[in-house]
């Protein structure tokens, strides 16, 4: 038995069609096949708040009611020709995007089962790719996509084109910083972060840095201007909120400093989408 996934729309509230090709080296009769699409979730479940430990590994299934088609019923086959049949599944509007990290893991699969007349169950699955889509809240203004930080020393705003962006896509804007000291920058640089949560289990990374500018005096004399162009790696984990499993995203901006020991910096949530 072979599954092929022949078209469609792998996202939430798309459909998929499925083609399922039976080949036998001689005559069978089949009782019943059935095709089911699923979503598992694996999180860490720790015994009490004290546990030191990871935690257990949890799996359940991230659907609220099992996705089963029946594709064939006593058919009788034989060794000649391959039979071929079709089906279709409609993806839950609510149902979560494929997520591969560190830690968050949600997997979907098609699966096929075929009972014989006579002897073993023939399964087959093949794992499949559910993208998300972007939420977008259309009408904002400019300040809405910016943000500001002030500091004794200085004051920062980031100002974004757009905090939604595809996987493979790039975030662009515009860092600002108007000094009230004059001070050497070593390094101003702009940091794509991800945050991923499964359980009671966590897991932060950079996941992209660019140097904007590099030992550099910024005097109080004049407002400082570096556009940005940030780029979203091609295979990243969608922002995703579902059952024990969260991803988020933020975009931070970084002015690091000789005479202050910790750097000047500001952040915002960004929205990263896998669907194009």
């Amino acid at each position: 038995m072979e599954i092929e996934i022949t078209g469609g729309s792998a996202r939430p509230g798309g459909t998929i069609d499925l083609k399922v090709t039976i080949r036998s080296k001689k005559a069978l009769k089949i009782k019943s096949g059935q095709v089911e699409l699923t979503c598992t979730e694996q999180w860490w479940q720790k015994e009490s708040p004290r546990d030191s430990g990871q935690g257990k590994l949890e799996t359940h299934s991230a659907l609220k009611q099992p996705l089963v088609q029946s594709f064939i019923a006593d058919t009788e086959i034989t060794d000649s020709e391959p039979l071929v049949r079709y089906a279709r599944f409609q993806i839950p509007t609510e149902a979560p995007p494929t997520v591969h990290g560190s830690i968050a893991q949600m997997s979907w699969e098609v699966s096929g089962r075929l009972e014989m007349e006579s002897g073993d169950p023939v399964t087959k699955s093949q794992e499949i790719t559910v993208l998300s889509t972007p939420v977008v809240n259309s009408g904002r203004s400019a300040a809405d996509l910016t943000e500001e930080a002030t500091f004794t020393g200085c004051i920062l705003a980031m100002v974004l084109v757009n905090d939604v962006v595809g996987a493979g896509g790039y975030l662009e804007g515009e860092l600002r910083a108007r000094m009230n000291v004059t001070d050497q920058a070593k390094s101003i640089r702009m940091e794509l972060h991800s945050s991923e949560k499964a359980g009671d289990r966590n897991d932060e990374s950079v996941r992209e840095r660019i140097t904007l500018e590099s030992d550099v005096q910024l005097t109080s004399e004049q407002p400082y201007v570096w556009a940005f162009s940030l780029p979203v790696p091609a295979r990243t984990l969608p922002t995703v909120q579902s059952g024990h499993t969260t991803v988020s995203w933020r975009l931070k901006a970084v002015v690091d400093t000789d005479t202050k020991a910790e750097a000047y910096h500001l952040e915002r949530e960004v929205q990263i989408f896998t669907s194009t």
